[in-house]
């Protein structure tokens, strides 16, 4: 495996996004880190895993048709964080947050359609899969040790991370935004 993969896939997970809003919300408010990187290891893996099947037979038109609907569960949970008033437990679903946010994060089609080489094989997509899982479970833990680290009583991390969800949104649609008014 090239190294240089490795690090594309670090940098590319570490760097500021929909799950690692969630997971510094989850911090800030002690939520069971376990929890939160389990979740978070479960739905790039489930992502990574159709990723990885589907490659072959990806149609024209279906990235937007999935940036779309990523945007729209963005943006409902970046309005739902906002609109809190009362901190959550995690006995009320963080996981479930992270762990839906992870599945259609863009993160992951990113690195199964872009950085993975093409050519590999089967046994070269399952190691690949495997660093996935590894890196995020890093990257994930660099972000709910920050959350930790910051330790309001979580409703300013509510509001910081339903901003960054939004706006991840508004990202995300913004190509069909343009596309749509053009026409």
């Amino acid at each position: 495996m090239d190294p240089l993969v490795l690090f594309e896939a670090f940098l590319l997970f570490v760097a500021p996004g929909p799950t690692n809003a969630l997971l510094l919300a989850g911090g800030v408010k002690r939520h069971r880190a376990l929890t939160l990187l389990t979740a978070q290891a479960c739905g790039y893996g489930v992502a990574a895993a159709c990723w990885f099947s589907l490659r072959p037979w990806m149609p024209p038109g279906a990235s937007e048709t999935l940036k779309l609907i990523a945007a729209l569960w963005l943006g409902a949970l970046g309005l739902r964080l906002l609109l809190s008033t009362k901190i959550r437990s995690p006995r009320e679903g963080g996981g479930i947050s992270v762990l839906t946010t992870s599945a259609i994060n863009p993160k992951a089609f990113i690195y199964c359609l872009a950085i993975v080489p093409t050519d590999s094989g089967p046994r070269s997509l399952a190691i690949y899969w495997i660093v996935l899982l590894l890196v995020t479970l890093a990257t994930g833990s660099v972000w709910v040790l920050l959350g930790r680290r910051l330790g309001d009583d979580g409703s300013l991390a509510d509001r910081v991370a339903g901003a960054a969800l939004i706006a991840f949104a508004l990202l995300l649609v913004r190509p069909l935004m343009i596309q749509f008014t053009a026409t």
